[in-house]
């Protein structure tokens, strides 16, 4: 199940960006604490937002995500049901619990690569896996596991 993530920590720059973002959608009324914070425009270039921090702003950090095929849930009187990844239960048109998965799988592993080249180590956000807080930093050894991966 994906999860969501926190602790993100986001340089001036990408408050601007996104503080700009924000008011660009807004239809009405527009906060802030300060008089400053209401014009973004004047610190952010206005042409193109897939620019924003590197093109990947509003991304999460993929690092911390677990990589699944389906989803199975059951209760305390012992039924189950699952599905595939796209929401499909057993018997409905294009359930496929193997379908693209090693492709899938990849695609996730040169995106993890991507984000270690381009962010390095420390974490852009972090989730609840598995039972424990991710971690802030990846180990040096993660950190080179996950770029060696793009490199395949």
């Amino acid at each position: 199940m994906p999860s969501i993530q926190i602790g993100r920590s986001l340089n001036e720059e990408e408050v601007r960006q996104i503080n700009f973002i924000i008011k660009s959608r807004a239809h009405r009324y527009i906060a802030a604490g300060q008089e400053e914070w209401l014009y973004p425009e004047e610190y952010v270039s206005k042409s193109d937002w897939n620019g924003y921090g590197l093109g990947y702003l509003l991304m999460p950090d993929p690092r911390g995500l677990v990589f699944t095929r389906g989803f199975v849930f059951g209760d305390s009187k012992g039924n189950y049901s699952h599905f595939d990844a796209h929401g499909r239960r057993p018997g409905q048109d294009g359930f496929n619990y193997d379908e693209n998965i090693d492709e899938e799988f990849s695609t996730l592993e040169q995106f993890k690569s991507e984000f270690a080249r381009l962010f390095g180590p420390k974490r852009r956000g972090r989730a609840f896996n598995l039972g424990q807080m991710d971690p802030i930093e990846d180990s040096k050894k993660m950190h080179d596991a996950h770029l060696k991966r793009g490199r395949t």
